[in-house]
């Protein structure tokens, strides 16, 4: 466990060169620091001037030479991020005047922050709990605009909120059934076991509501991976291109140009999708084109779409089938390229194979917003926007929620079948302590530090 009683510091923005670079400082010191090397107009000690006040002056070292010319953020704890005394300092955002005065800082009594532990002090400070904290982070990574939005909403605590409410219940639960292990002797009619079996089933059925959405939420944070996959010169590239609106592919007539797999990142209505742009897949005795084949059919196995390319402007093949076999059972739309030319077959002919079937042009764009609907539409999973959906994006939590639901089930299977009080007590207590896991009322330390080992330093 990291130290909370000494003063950490870290630069909080990336090294390079910006407009603004910050240094946040955290502790009992942070104050007597920024004091030593601080200069302004005022002599009012920093810890005496006005909170969340902003101060103008200079960067010294100790030979009283000035570093850069700064701006001093002041932030007295317990309101403040981490629920400790705060100082930032804006200085210039050239790589130089951050090491120098980091460097400086750290002489004067600081210690470096470790990563996450801005966040992890909030945490321990009691200012957030854990869902709340683990969402600080999906805020800076988040990949699209309804990523963003849930995690600000996991920041605001309305996961933590329903699992507060639901671990209130099984208090609840607990302490009723309790009483009958107790006091067997006493006649408590408003205790009714029946009647907490019937809460328990509520309970189990909102843990499988939120579970059944938990997919998409998890889309919605880390992105969905959609591989183009077909045979050599079905126009794979050229759809990349197309999607990406941008020549990021290389296009050409001749077979097998693309023998390595292109990742690149759209977003659709905020939902981010990453492109999987894979070798033509073929019999082929060229090493290396091999090897991109192996790879295109990996990606089709790992992808949560599979969008299969076929050249309409000419005959079905034996390849093109084969493809068409391996997708079975996987979330898939097959992209009837070249809608521009004369078609070699009818789309009618490959309805057999149960996907849905978009005709486009990738050279001129026709059928491309019929095809980013259906996207999206599989990338949502006709979910993500429900009531529930946002509520479990992380997996860890994802995990915990569907341990919490078995406990319960136990439980509930305990009591149905008549069997001793006791035992459902054991288990309501597991779904109880699953479900603390998720706020951190319950976690143990080495997860704790596991969690925020995770985190970007700074933060």
């Amino acid at each position: 466990m990291y130290d909370t009683t000494d003063t950490i510091a870290a630069i909080a923005t990336p090294l390079g060169e910006s407009g603004i670079g910050i240094i946040r400082i955290s502790g009992t010191h942070a104050y007597t620091i920024g004091d030593t090397v601080f200069r302004s107009t005022s002599s009012t000690p920093l810890a005496q001037r006005r909170d969340r006040s902003i101060q103008y002056g200079t960067i010294v070292d100790e030979q009283d030479k000035p570093i850069d010319e700064v701006l001093v953020l002041i932030m007295k704890g317990p309101h403040s991020y981490t629920a400790e005394d705060v100082l930032e300092i804006q200085c210039h955002g050239g790589r130089q005047s951050l090491e120098e005065i980091m460097a400086l800082v750290l002489r004067h009594g600081a210690r470096l922050a470790n990563p996450g532990e801005f966040t992890q002090r909030a945490f321990m400070n009691g200012r957030i709990d854990l869902a709340q904290a683990e969402a600080v982070m999906d805020v800076i990574q988040a990949k699209s605009s309804q990523g963003l939005t849930s995690a600000v909403s996991q920041l605001e605590g309305r996961l933590s909120r329903v699992v507060s409410d639901m671990r209130h219940h099984l208090t609840d639960f607990i302490t009723r059934l309790e009483v009958t292990v107790d006091y067997p002797e006493e006649d408590l009619e408003d205790i009714e076991v029946p009647d907490i079996a019937g809460a328990i089933r509520e309970m189990k059925k909102r843990l499988d509501d939120m579970l059944a959405a938990s997919q998409s939420g998890r889309m919605i944070r880390d992105g969905v991976m959609a591989a183009i996959t077909g045979t050599p010169n079905a126009g794979k590239s050229s759809l990349l291109n197309r999607l990406l609106q941008e020549e990021r592919a290389i296009v050409t007539d001749v077979p097998g140009t693309t023998r390595d797999v292109i990742e690149e990142w759209i977003t659709l209505k905020g939902v981010p999708i990453c492109l999987v742009d894979t070798a033509g897949i073929r019999n082929t005795n060229d090493t290396v084109e091999q090897i991109g084949v192996q790879r295109a059919k990996e990606y089709m196995d790992k992808a949560d779409i599979i969008l299969v390319v076929i050249d309409q402007s000419r005959p079905l093949t034996s390849e093109d089938r084969q493809i068409l076999t391996d997708a079975k059972g996987k979330n898939a739309i097959v992209v009837l390229n070249k809608e521009d030319l004369e078609p070699a077959f009818s789309a009618s002919s490959m309805q057999s194979y149960g996907f849905p079937i978009i005709s486009i042009s990738a050279d001129t764009g026709a059928g491309m917003d019929t095809l980013k609907d259906r996207l999206l539409s599989l990338a949502l999973q006709e979910g993500a926007t429900t009531e529930q959906s946002s509520l479990l994006t992380n997996t860890r939590h994802i995990e915990l929620v569907r341990q919490s639901r078995a406990a319960l089930q136990r439980a509930l299977e305990t009591i149905e079948q008549g069997m001793p009080v006791d035992c459902a007590i054991v288990d309501i207590r597991e779904a109880w302590d699953l479900l603390g896991s998720i706020t951190g009322d319950t976690v143990q330390d080495d997860i704790v530090e596991e969690i925020f080992s995770r985190f970007c330093l700074g933060k």
